[in-house]
């Protein structure tokens, strides 16, 4: 059987049109006119824009912060940190010979506990009363920062060794967190150390005998 191709329908056949007259051509160049400036505005608006509290980036990915003070435990997400006890020296030893300094040594012993998964502390820094920062000394091995792995539930003691001025000494606070250095929304402990006068620090700058860093150990 022959198929009789379709005709298109009345409907569906389009009807031309004349070109548009000078009124319709100034309407639309008018149209067209309105849209953009409308265009114009909106991007004048998006350029404009500014995020709430003025754009702070740092402001708004700061770390979020758990406070305590010595003998408090304190949560930073995934571990918890407790200052045992606080010190200081004008020379420390991990192995081999004294290290000296200009300034004083500040050496915190602190318990770790992981909470849900093993992780490590990859950032302890202390910051003094003109928020200046000092970050755990490179000149000696740090055995608490980055090398060790914390597993869940199981406390380990051991020292962070900062090197600071006198005048910042007096009074300091102890961060840590997980991240070394992308701390943005992650969670830090924040740990106000004991406040100590001049006279202990450089006391304890002026000692003679060095003092010996222990390695950390698990406690019960």
């Amino acid at each position: 059987m022959t198929e009789t191709p379709q005709q298109p329908v009345p409907e569906e056949v389009r009807s031309h049109r004349a070109p548009p007259g000078p009124v319709q051509r100034v309407g639309t160049k008018a149209s067209v006119g309105t849209l953009l400036i409308a265009a114009l505005a909106i991007g004048g608006l998006i350029a404009s824009w500014r995020p709430l509290g003025g754009g702070a980036t740092e402001e708004r990915e700061r770390p979020f912060v758990r406070a305590g003070q010595v003998g408090d435990t304190v949560s930073a997400r995934v571990f918890d940190a407790k200052v045992v006890s606080v010190s200081g020296a004008g020379k420390v030893r991990l192995k081999g010979a004294a290290i000296d300094t200009g300034g004083v040594w500040i050496i915190v012993r602190a318990r770790i506990t992981a909470t849900d998964e093993e992780t490590s502390v990859g950032y302890a820094a202390l910051r003094d009363a003109r928020d200046r920062v000092f970050l755990a000394s490179t000149r000696i091995e740090q055995r608490m920062i980055g090398v060790r792995s914390f597993q869940p539930g199981i406390p380990v003691e051991g020292a962070f060794v900062f090197e600071v001025p006198r005048d910042a000494a007096t009074n300091l606070t102890l961060l840590l967190a997980r991240q070394s250095i992308d701390r943005r929304m992650d969670a830090m402990a924040e740990i106000e150390l004991s406040t100590y006068d001049s006279p202990t620090i450089d006391t304890w700058a002026a000692a003679a005998e060095p003092v010996t860093i222990d390695e950390p150990k698990v406690v019960p």
